[in-house]
This record gives structure tokens, C-alpha cells and sequence, in this order.
């Protein structure tokens, strides 16, 4: 299936994820604000929050997660269980904090992006609106894997409650994209009309799917304009840093997204909420900075749209939950941000004006060491950009035919990078970004030393 062309927006997005319990000490909206400059330092473009409608407070564990049990914090308040769509939740702050989070993040040319958690909701919602959720034989709601009361669908009065509640953020507050949580799980349809009245106001809105774009292809046609791609971030980097998984099997998870939807648009992203929340024990850059970086390279050169998760520009390690209580949690901002900042401002920088990087196609590389280094070539017309990583533990000295074209490149970003004679060497998680003609203009900070 082909899917509709991206829009330049899209293609030179970048989403930095905030998590407002652990992005600031106060965990508001109003105190996150500050923070927005530094956002931009970044080389984000569109700032996305996790959910900060009202949480259900019920105690009862019944209704309470797994992971929300698992995660030892005793706190009801899960946001991704909403109890009241409509009302900014009191522990972040107030909808005029939020109006005014909007207005300083477009001063500064960022677009904000909400989270939708239509999937489910809290038990208060389900006694407040028990004909928007489904109930079982007993008349009890029906929960789902979450323990979660299950929107129902088929209920016309609920998609006009919902449809409203997606425009009453853009008319009131002026967002310019949506998340849509397990979106997959929501009926396309529901999307498509959604999506229809929000862009009579709203042409360039944005909407991303956290679902798998080979599980429903038919979602970039008309609804969404990105996809996430939990497998390149919850399963094959982590298992790659962690576990010795081959670096070829980023290539087999690219195809396979790419054989179900020609010119589709994943995320490329190391780390979200929920990584950081359930693997704090094994995250990327608890594991190692140098692999965390090395694969920031690829995701930022491969097709798609780079993702940031908050406090990444600081190199944190700290433990992060969307489960905790006020202030348990923070970014540790003890570290310099100044050079992570300029690496990834870089990275930005030749996401969105490199020609091949910005409009070409895709191909993996061939070459002899695909235990450990992921390359590919990006190609528009007759320009291209060549990218290798090294992912693995040790140097790698590269047989290559494909960089042939590339040996008197202009140098974009490099780290331990050595031309050799039909090929190149990597040092350990070394990278290199080359265009065919020019001269080098850029090298790592940490490679001038």
C-alpha cells in the first residue's frame, strides 16, 4: 500500500516528550514553561506532553494497572486513566497555565502536541458515563487488559462526546498536534472524522498513532501523518545494547515496516515514558552515553521522525514514573547540557537541510560487519548521504562498496571514523555522516580532544 505524501512539516519534525512529573521538581505546567528555551536548544520543533486532563483518583487497586501496581508508588492517579477529558487536572496546574504554555512555546516557533488516552478510562468516568462504556453479562463495566472501563465505540453520542473534546483543544488552547494512545485499539473510522473536523480549522494539524503502521496501513492515508515503531525502540536497540542482538535486525524491522506501506512515516525513537517508566533499571544511556548517541545518528538519518524524551539533552540516568506522587521522581540536570545540546542541534540541523536525508529513499548498505554496524544510504536525484554506526562493543574495520562514492564526501558528523581502502574503520559506537562532494565542516566535540 502507498500512503499520502508527507508534508515538509512532518519530514523535518522533531517531537521532544515531556513528562511533567519528572520534568520539573514542581511537576506543572507553568513551571515547565521555563524550560521551553532550552527545548529549543535542542533542535525540537514540536513539544508533546504526556496526559494532564484529570487523572482518577479511585483507590481502588481493582482498577489500578499492572504496572501501576508493579511500580511501588501507591498512587491512583495514573494519567493515562482519565476521569474527566475536558478539565486540565489540578496537580499540574490550570487551563490558562496551559494557554500560556502554548503561547510562549509558539513565540519561540515550537508546535505543542496533547496526548489522547481514548482507549479507556478511569471508574469514575464509567459511573459518570456508564452509556460510553461497555458492560458485561453481570451489568458490571468491562474492563480491559489495563483494568481499565472500555469506551465503547458503537455509541454515537460517545464519538460526538470524544469529537468534541479534540476540537475543544485546538479552539480553545491553538495545539497543533495529537498523540493518540494505543490508537490502534480505536476504531480508524472514529479518526478519520475526527481528524475531518479539526483540519476545516487546522489544515497542517499533526497526528501521530502509537500503533505499529504494518498492523493497520490504512492509517497514513487520511488519518495520521506518523506511526510509532515499538519494535526499532522497546525491543531491538534495548536488546542490542543490552542483550548482544545483532545490528542487522534493525534493518529487518525497517523492511518490515516498509513492505506494509510504501512512503509510510514511523518515529525513530531510543526512549519514550514508557521505557524510561518500566526499564529504568536498563536504560540506553544508563547502559552506555557513546551507544545512545551512536544510535541518535541512525535515527536521525533514516526515514522518519526523530523523538527526544525529557532530560535526554542531560544525559539522565535518574529513575523516571508516569505512576509517581508529586516531586518522587526528577530529571537529574547536575550535568552540562551544552555539548549533548550541540550534538543533537547538529543532528537536527542535517535532518532538515540535507536534501537526500530530508527526501530520499532508503537503502541498507552492504557490507561485511553486520553483527555491529548499521549503514545505510540516503538518495534523492543525484544527491546522497552515506551513514554507518557502529553499535557494538568493539572497533570495526569495514569492507564496504557502497562508500566508494563516498571517499572525498563532505564529512556532516563524525566520531572515530577512518577511511581505508574499500571501506572504513569505526572505533567502538564510532558514526559517520558523509555527502558525496565537499569538504568536512563538522566533527564531534568529543572526537577534537
Amino acid at each position: 500500500m502507498r500512503v499520502k505524501e508527507t508534508s515538509d512539516a512532518v519530514r523535518k519534525a522533531v517531537i521532544y516528550q515531556i513528562n511533567l512529573r519528572v520534568f520539573t521538581k514542581e511537576g506543572t505546567i507553568a513551571a515547565a514553561e521555563k524550560y521551553l528555551p532550552d527545548v529549543t536548544e535542542t533542535g525540537a520543533d514540536i513539544v508533546y506532553l504526556c496526559p494532564f486532563v484529570e487523572a482518577d483518583d479511585d483507590p481502588t487497586y481493582e482498577y489500578w494497572s499492572d504496572r501501576q501496581r508493579r511500580s511501588g508508588c501507591v498512587n491512583p492517579r495514573n494519567p493515562y486513566r482519565p476521569m474527566d477529558y475536558f478539565k486540565v487536572d489540578p496537580e499540574y496546574g490550570t487551563l490558562d497555565d496551559f494557554k500560556a504554555f502554548v503561547n510562549k512555546a509558539h513565540e519561540l516557533d515550537l508546535k505543542v502536541m496533547m496526548d489522547l488516552v481514548y482507549m479507556h478510562a478511569g471508574p469514575t468516568f464509567g459511573k459518570r458515563f456508564p452509556q460510553f462504556v461497555k458492560h458485561g453479562a453481570d451489568g458490571k463495566p468491562l474492563l480491559n487488559g489495563y483494568h481499565f472501563c472500555t469506551i465503547d465505540f458503537d455509541v454515537p453520542e460517545l464519538r460526538e462526546y470524544l469529537w468534541k473534546n479534540m476540537l475543544y483543544f485546538v479552539t480553545e488552547c491553538g495545539i497543533d498536534a495529537y498523540r493518540c494512545d494505543v490508537g490502534g485499539a480505536v476504531p480508524l473510522d472514529f479518526w478519520l472524522e475526527g481528524v475531518r473536523r479539526i483540519r476545516k480549522f487546522r489544515p497542517d494539524f499533526l497526528m501521530l498513532n502509537e500503533h505499529e503502521l504494518k498492523y493497520r496501513p490504512e492509517d497514513q492515508l487520511e488519518a495520521f501523518d506518523v506511526n510509532y515503531s515499538q519494535w526499532w525502540v522497546m525491543y531491538t536497540l534495548r536488546d542490542l545494547f543490552a542483550f548482544g542482538l545483532p545490528a542487522h535486525v534493525l534493518e529487518m524491522v525497517w523492511k518490515d515496516e516498509h513492505a506494509a506501506a510504501e512512503n509510510g512515516m514511523s518515529l525513530r525513537c531510543i526512549e519514550h515514558h514508557d521505557t524510561a517508566n518500566d526499564m529504568y533499571y536498563n536504560r540506553v544511556e544508563k547502559i552506555s552515553s557513546a551507544k545512545y548517541e551512536a544510535a541518535l545518528v541512525l535515527c536521525y538519518c533514516i526515514d522518519g521522525v526523530p523523538f527526544l524524551y525529557n532530560g535526554c539533552e542531560y544525559k539522565d540516568t535518574s529513575r523516571h514514573s508516569i505512576f509517581g506522587l508529586k516531586g518522587q521522581f526528577t530529571i537529574d540536570r547536575s550535568r552540562d547540557p551544552s555539548e549533548r545540546r550541540a550534538f543533537l542541534h547538529r543532528l537536527a540541523e542535517i535532518h532538515r537541510t540535507e536534501k537526500a536525508v530530508l527526501y530520499g529513499t532508503t537503502r541498507w548498505a552492504a557490507h561485511d560487519r553486520r553483527e555491529s554496524v548499521a549503514a545505510i544510504v540516503r538518495s534523492a536525484g543525484e544527491e546522497a548521504v552515506f551513514c554507518a554506526v557502529n553499535l557494538g562493543n568493539e572497533k570495526q574495520v569495514v569492507h564496504c562498496d557502497d562508500f566508494a562514492g563516498f571517499n572525498d564526501g563532505k564529512v556532516l558528523l563524525e566520531r572515530g571514523f577512518e577511511k581505508k581502502e574499500n571501506g572504513f574503520v569505526l572505533e567502538t559506537n564510532g558514526f559517520i555522516v558523509i555527502r558525496k562532494g565537499g569538504i568536512q565542516v563538522f566533527r564531534d566535540k568529543e572526537h577534537k580532544r
